[in-house]
């Protein structure tokens, strides 16, 4: 199952300048208070629009897959995709 999404959502994130990536998501939270706890984070890369970038992270609870956008320019995540790793 997958389902396409552009949902606003709340992340707990680590922004630290010893990191390799500088930011890892730990958990987020959706509109409707499902809290999903990060277990492992996959690729992350600069998508660009123009001159707007979001960066992308694709992580998993352990159950599920997960994409995440952060609109540098307004300083936002997005739950973007979700799909089940049954597939």
């Amino acid at each position: 199952m997958e389902n396409m999404l552009h949902e606003p959502i709340s992340v707990d994130a680590v922004f630290d300048v010893t990191l390799p990536h500088r930011c890892i998501p730990r958990a987020f939270r959706t509109k409707t208070g499902r809290e999903v706890i990060v277990t492992e984070i996959g690729l992350i890369h600069p998508k660009f629009d123009g001159i707007k970038t979001h960066f992308m992270f694709d992580l998993t609870d352990g159950a599920s897959d997960y994409r995440l956008s952060f609109d540098t320019e307004r300083l936002e995540w997005f739950l973007e995709w979700e799909g089940d790793q049954n597939v």
